[in-house]
C-alpha cells in the first residue's frame, strides 16, 4: 500500500521540508536532508517556533520514510476535533474509520 497523506511534504528550501498533518495551516514537523561521508539521511524534528523546543523524531534514508514517521492525531470518537475553534461544527476528516473506508473504496 502506498503512502498518500492529504498534504505531501512542502519543500521550503533546497534541503528542508515542512510536514503537515492535522491542519493545513499548522506545521507538524520539519525535515532536513543531510549529505555526508556515510550517505544521505533525512532528520525529522517536531515543529516548534524556537529551534531549542523541537524534539528529534528520527533519521531516515528517504523523504518518504521521514514523512511516514510523523503521525496524525486521532480524535476521540464522536467528539469535536480539538484543533478547530469551539464555535464551528467541523469534524476532523481523517479519523481511522474514514481512512479505512477510503482505502477500501480505492482498493476494492
Amino acid at each position: 500500500m502506498s503512502w498518500n497523506p492529504p498534504w505531501p511534504p512542502i519543500q521550503v528550501a533546497a534541503d528542508e521540508w515542512v510536514l503537515v498533518r492535522d491542519s493545513p495551516r499548522r506545521a507538524s514537523a520539519v525535515v532536513r536532508r543531510f549529505i555526508g561521508a556515510h550517505g544521505t539521511y533525512f532528520r525529522v524534528v517536531t515543529w516548534a517556533e524556537r529551534s531549542e523546543d523541537r524534539r528529534l523524531v528520527g533519521r531516515f534514508r528517504s523523504l518518504e520514510e521521514a514523512d511516514r514517521s510523523v503521525k496524525f492525531t486521532v480524535p476521540k470518537a464522536g467528539s469535536e476535533y480539538a484543533g478547530y475553534p469551539a464555535h464551528t461544527d467541523a469534524r476532523h476528516p481523517w479519523t481511522l474509520a474514514e481512512q479505512e473506508l477510503m482505502w477500501r473504496e480505492k482498493n476494492g
